[in-house]
């Protein structure tokens, strides 16, 4: 029968528990004027299918026609899981920000080998492989060794450009120096840090100048922006990376209001 007849088994779990999720919400506004009512405590159900797969691999159900025989039955039972149980069991938001296994540049069927050892995003992997060795994963999963290096290097944290924040102009590159220059008007005290992967499962890199932290007003996986403080002073700019690495620029406070290019580590 025509795959448009069946479902997967994740989409119709989905919706049975986002319905469910509502019928939550609505007892939270019910409360409001009655203390006591009646939640769901378990749900089952008994569904007659026939059990297909895909050809992506994927488990998919299709309920049985009138009078068609040889059909599955399949027993699903709902409970309650509560907040503490959910992050105790799932994968942290941080990890989930990881590139994933397309993204990375991994085949289907790469992909759907490395899902079997639940392995999903880039960061999965870097864990699978600190834990066990590149070498066991390849074996495993059949994915080449060089494979699975390459991707781990795309999921390094990287940065690509610091500079400050809409420069009105710009100047000439200065000397060569032994760190990236990077130079700052003194009507604007805000640097902004492009790259990839600045996110990871312990935070945004920690910004010093001078050796003294500075605060990060905003943050995301590809760009951070960095307040620098009134009393701030020429120095020299660390970024220390959620892998522990650390880039270091010499940041400079022109006094003629001119703007450095934006430099490329």
């Amino acid at each position: 029968m025509a795959a448009e007849t069946s479902f997967l088994v994740e989409d119709f779990i989905d919706s049975i528990t986002t319905q469910l999720d509502r019928v939550q919400d609505a007892l939270r506004i019910k409360a409001v004027n009655r203390p006591l009512t009646y939640a769901l405590k378990d749900l089952s159900l008994e569904l007659k299918v026939f059990v297909e797969l895909d050809p992506r691999g994927k488990v998919r159900f299709r309920t049985s026609g009138p009078n068609e025989a040889g059909a599955s039955v399949v027993h699903l039972g709902f409970t309650t899981i509560t907040k503490p149980m959910i992050e105790e069991n799932t994968v942290s938001l941080a990890a989930s920000r990881s590139p994933s296994l397309a993204e990375a540049g991994f085949g289907e069927r790469d992909r759907q080998n490395l899902e079997r050892y639940g392995v999903h995003n880039v960061a999965q992997l870097q864990k699978l492989g600190a834990t066990t060795g590149i070498s066991a994963i390849s074996r495993f999963s059949e994915v080449p060794a060089d494979r699975l290096k390459k991707a781990l290097t795309f999921g390094q944290p990287r940065i690509d450009t610091v500079g400050p924040i809409a420069p009105p102009a710009k100047t000439p590159p200065g000397s060569p120096s032994p760190r990236p220059p990077v130079t700052v008007g003194p009507s604007n005290k805000r640097l902004q840090i492009s790259g990839r992967n600045l996110i990871g499962e312990v935070g945004p890199p920690v910004v010093r100048l001078g050796g003294m932290p500075l605060s990060v007003a905003e943050a995301d996986d590809e760009r951070l922006v960095v307040d620098l403080p009134q009393e701030a002073a020429s120095g020299v700019l660390d970024l220390e990376l959620p892998d522990g690495r650390v880039m270091s620029y010499d940041l400079a406070l022109d006094g003629d209001d001119a703007w450095a290019p934006e430099v490329q580590s």
